[in-house]
């Protein structure tokens, strides 16, 4: 057992967010006393509260099965819940090995599933979950998969781009392009992005879509710039992809001040340093307020930087440290608590349809590394967005069916006609 920990995460692991105490976040402490945390007797359990991870200890996402586990254990060590048990399971990065894992789980008497991965795995859990009236807590980013029961921490597409067009807009970037993937994810960002620029008085004025699995953008940059009525370009790409696409509109005059590039959290998987078409741009990433301790006390347990998806790991075993308090009777309503809680990412908070919220920071690329210029938000508010776009305010389609991309973006029957380009 490490003899110091972060106050903050102490507290932040024993209540919701109602409760916090708030220290500096770097403040520290060699010895807590647990007592001033006191937990209402009538809320403690004689039993253990058993708790299943259903990891990709092996097959191809091994990985980062490993790094989460590893981050779980971390939390366990911070934690020292008395009455918390975590048992490990291997899904074979697999849907089938996911379904056998949950029976091993089930037969075990687990309580709560945290885990699985992927949308596959989660998908081949969700009916056995349900049939047994147990919760799972996933790490997939696919919405697609939620819903009675089945929860998910991962950092889900929608949030991040409606925090960094919202952002765009608020320094004065109301006019978008996006540039997209042609699938299902690409599409599913352009609502998203359609939606957030209505609340925040912008529109979309053209949406190009290419193949994902190209490198070469010189004819699609070429048709999204034929008419430069945009100030901002959303890519939504990861490495060479993203420095490819940048780069193109980099060569075509397109850059900084006078177009912004947004990005989402992807980018944090690229070194964007040496990428001068992108010094500037920003994107938004799970608040960085404790990325120090635990990336620094990962380092020193395992002897390597974690990937950012470790960090979830940490914050579901917090979560389930907290509802090994509660009745479990009720595990459902705890987990989808309107307070929240605080975990090494910051603020979040489980939605009843099994999304999630987070708070977001905006961090902007420069040559030295990324700048916090947006802190998250310390509070949950009511988001509310309402489609009532116009044919009139429909964008240019590149790359694809514009009937179904504006089916997508506007369900409701238009009574104009659609202006197509290909």
């Amino acid at each position: 057992m490490l003899k110091k920990i972060t106050l903050c995460f102490m507290v932040l692991i024993l209540f919701g967010c109602s409760h916090v105490f708030a220290p500096q976040p770097q403040q520290r402490i060699d010895v807590v006393d647990m007592s001033q945390f006191s937990i209402p007797s009538e809320e403690l359990k004689r039993d253990s509260f058993k708790v299943a991870m259903l990891l990709p200890l092996s097959g191809k996402a091994s990985t980062y099965g490993q790094g989460l586990q590893n981050a779980a254990m971390m939390a366990l060590e911070d934690v020292a819940a008395q009455n918390l048990e975590i048992r490990y399971y291997d899904t074979g990065s697999t849907p089938k090995g996911a379904s056998e894992a949950f029976h091993e789980a089930v037969s075990n008497q687990a309580q709560m599933i945290l885990g699985p991965l992927t949308s596959e795995e989660v998908s081949a859990v969700s009916p056995l979950a349900k049939r047994e009236n147990v919760p799972v807590i996933s790490f997939s980013t696919s919405p697609q998969v939620l819903g009675n029961g089945i929860y998910t921490l991962g950092l889900l597409s929608d949030e991040q781009v409606r925090r960094i067009v919202a952002y765009a807009a608020k320094k004065g970037h109301l006019n978008l392009a996006l540039a997209l993937p042609d699938s299902a994810s690409g599409l599913n960002i352009a609502k998203s992005a359609f939606d957030a620029a209505q609340a925040s008085g912008a529109s979309v004025k053209k949406i190009g879509f290419y193949d994902p699995s190209t490198l070469e953008f010189s004819e699609f940059v070429e048709q999204m710039i034929a008419t430069r009525d945009f100030d901002t370009v959303l890519i939504a790409e990861t490495g060479n992809r993203l420095k490819a696409i940048s780069g193109t509109f980099g060569y075509y005059d397109v850059s900084y001040p006078h177009v912004l590039f947004i990005g989402t959290s992807v980018w944090e998987n690229t070194n964007l340093t040496k990428e001068t078409t992108l010094y500037h741009a920003v994107y938004p990433t799970i608040s960085r307020v404790h990325a120090d301790y635990f990336n620094a006390k990962y380092k020193d347990l395992f002897g390597s930087i974690p990937s950012s998806l470790y960090a979830y790991a940490y914050d579901a075993v917090a979560l389930a440290s907290v509802l090994s308090t509660k009745d479990v009777r009720h595990l459902n309503e705890y987990i989808t608590s309107t307070d929240g809680y605080i975990g090494i990412n910051g603020m979040f908070k489980i939605n009843p349809d099994g999304t999630n919220m987070h708070r977001l920071d905006i961090v902007e690329v420069t040559q030295n590394g990324l700048r916090t210029v947006d802190a998250a938000s310390q509070k949950f508010e009511p988001e509310t967005y309402q489609n009532q776009m116009t044919p009139a305010q429909m964008p240019e389609i590149f790359g694809k069916d514009a009937a179904v991309v504006y089916q997508k973006l506007a369900p409701q029957p238009l009574e104009t006609p659609y202006f197509f380009r290909f």
